[in-house]
């Protein structure tokens, strides 16, 4: 009882702060943007460009050497001239210059946590602008679809929905703030699959939101019983999604896939249209294509991004490990957002938990949020229903910390597997140079 007053009250909040008269403007004059011409838009974007690059010379001191004396139509430019790349470990190793106010956070700005697939703790303060933007961009992508509020929708993402140890259905919780059913990612295994999908079959929800491996394990199971779903639409996120996977997840959903690329740091922002393009945003971000000698390239190369509306942090040519490459040409959708191809270069293995459970990568990442004093992490399965979290500890970590991971572990992913905690001087990457944060050892 206590457990439903207090998710009626997180989800009723939540519709009072995202879908008030406010939010709806933003959606608005966001959706106007899609029919502006090629220009138009560059012009915007200049113009956000300028003042989140003006806003970062006074707040954050690691850029105290670049003069503010630039124009609007100067200001991509003296981006990529001026100002340095920068990833991760560069916010890491500078907290009192690259993050305002000394390094004191406002109390009115949220934090937003992240370990990534570099499985590095980060924290990246927001303003309120900011994290309203954010839901209206990702609004605006649901609406290319012609899905809108007051249409039904089901989730299965990460949420801790109900306790890992619940047994029993229902593995849900409807949010009739905004007619929203909530499925629990955690017990999407064949012994709570049948009365799952039949809620989801009852519920008919016009989209769908999850991550690829999450909606490819609902296809796997939909597969195995000989069922199949109707649902419009997919929208999904968080992990890079394969051609086996929405081969089978169409198949069985029924479903158009819809995906979208973005990161907790919020420096790019990419959509899948309905005639299958990803497009990136250029009224969420300044995003750069760069080869290995940090220039401009029209062949596969690193993304690279700047904020344009959270200005309580701007990050300036912020460096992902992601890759992709402009696609030239317009897209028969008629909006003049740049395309990309498949964003390639999140390395990353599964593991199963408990029962032979497929772990989806972005689940892990929530045994990590609030975990401090960790310079690198890894997560390696090592045995049936056995994981290592390799470690190379900061100065400061203690035994507590290990066990708070423990215990995020069992109380946020998998209560059923056994965790060791492993401390490493170093994680050294793949002979190609890239790090794998998740890795299966026993297959």
């Amino acid at each position: 009882m206590l457990s439903s007053l207090k998710k009626e009250l997180l989800y009723g909040s939540r519709a009072v702060l995202r879908d008030n008269i406010w939010n709806r403007r933003l959606l608005a004059r966001l959706r106007s943007h899609e029919t502006l011409t090629a220009e138009a838009l560059l012009a915007l974007q200049q113009k956000l460009l300028h003042a989140s690059m003006q806003k970062a010379l006074v707040a954050l001191p690691y850029y105290q050497h670049i003069s503010a004396d630039f124009g609007i139509s100067e200001a991509a430019c003296v981006l990529r001239e001026a100002f340095p790349l920068m990833d991760k470990q560069t916010l890491l190793a500078n907290p009192r210059t690259l993050y305002p106010h000394a390094g004191k956070r406002r109390p009115w700005e949220a934090i937003g946590k992240t370990s990534g697939t570099t499985g590095t703790p980060l924290s990246i303060w927001r303003s309120p602008i900011s994290v309203a933007m954010e839901n209206a961009f990702i609004k605006r992508h649901w609406s290319w679809s012609g899905f809108h509020d007051g249409m039904r929708r089901a989730t299965l993402r990460g949420d801790m929905v109900v306790p890992l140890e619940q047994a029993t259905a229902p593995y849900w919780f409807y949010n009739r703030y905004n007619q929203q059913l909530l499925l629990s990612s955690r017990h999407l295994v064949e012994r709570c699959a049948d009365p799952m999908i039949d809620m989801l079959e009852r519920f008919a929800p016009a989209m769908l939101q999850a991550y690829p491996s999450t909606a490819y394990t609902l296809a796997q199971l939909l597969e195995r019983r000989g069922r199949t779903l109707r649902i419009p639409f997919l929208f999904s996120a968080s992990e890079p999604l394969y051609p086996h996977q929405r081969k089978l997840i169409m198949e069985r959903l029924g479903c158009q896939v819809m995906d979208m690329y973005g990161m907790a740091e919020r420096v790019a922002f990419a959509t899948q249209c309905e005639y299958g393009e990803m497009h990136i945003n250029p009224d969420y971000s300044f995003v750069e294509i760069i080869d290995e000698h940090g220039l401009p390239t029209t062949g596969y190369g690193r993304v690279v991004g700047t904020t344009l509306h959270n200005l309580a942090m701007p990050l300036m040519r912020y460096q992902l490990s992601d890759q992709s490459r402009w696609k030239p040409g317009s897209c028969r959708c008629g909006r003049h957002f740049p395309m990309i191809e498949a964003v390639t270069g999140k390395l990353e293995d599964s593991l199963t938990g408990s029962g032979g459970a497929v772990v989806s990568p972005s689940v892990l990442t929530f045994a990590f949020k609030g975990v401090s004093n960790i310079e690198k992490s890894q997560v390696a399965q090592v045995g049936r229903e056995q994981w290592q979290i390799r470690l190379v500890p900061g100065a400061g970590f203690s035994e507590e910390d290990g066990r708070k991971l423990i215990d995020n572990v069992r109380t946020l992913v998998d209560p059923g597997v056994q965790v060791d905690i492993v401390l490493r001087e170093s994680l050294p990457n793949t002979e190609a140079g890239k790090f794998r944060w998740v890795v299966n050892e026993w297959k």
